[in-house]
């Protein structure tokens, strides 16, 4: 009986222990994400009528790049075993890297042309704000930039 109250105490001790060390950091985790057209609002001070319209302009973006995603990451598999063969086809990998290119190209089109479906919602004072924060992501230091030689 007695090791039975001491096993249920070293649960209870274990448990409580690991939910105050793991549960803040998921609650910090969520409370810093907020959705993108959360953070435009707050960013730009959109009005309720410029949010629903970014927001609908969204939902229809993230459907379009959610398939273009999806086959990118088919082909990038694909080019994954081609390189992965013992004797590797060159001319099977260039054409899936030209696959791969011709989706990033097409997520980037999506992507330019969401960007300046927005801007034409946003009044002048805010296209300057939102262009301000593209460029800011544009130009950011990711771990392959900023440092050393570009190539």
């Amino acid at each position: 009986m007695r090791k039975k109250i001491i096993i249920i105490l070293v649960v209870v001790f274990s448990a409580g222990l690991l939910s105050g060390i793991f549960i803040p950091k998921l609650l910090k985790k969520e409370s810093l994400q907020l959705p993108p057209t959360d953070f435009l609002c707050n960013y730009l001070s959109l009005s309720k009528s410029q949010k629903e319209k970014i927001e609908r302009l969204d939902k229809s973006f993230y459907v379009k790049v959610e398939k273009i995603r999806d086959q990118l990451d088919q082909k990038r598999a694909e080019l994954s075993e081609l390189l992965g063969e013992s004797s590797p086809n060159q001319e099977k990998i260039k054409d899936k890297m030209s696959e791969i290119a011709f989706l990033q190209a097409q997520l980037q089109t999506e992507t330019a042309n969401h960007m300046e479906k927005i801007r034409s919602i946003l009044t002048p004072e805010q296209q300057t704000k939102f262009l301000s924060l593209i460029r800011k992501g544009l130009h950011s230091q990711g771990p392959w930039r900023g440092r050393g030689r570009r190539f």
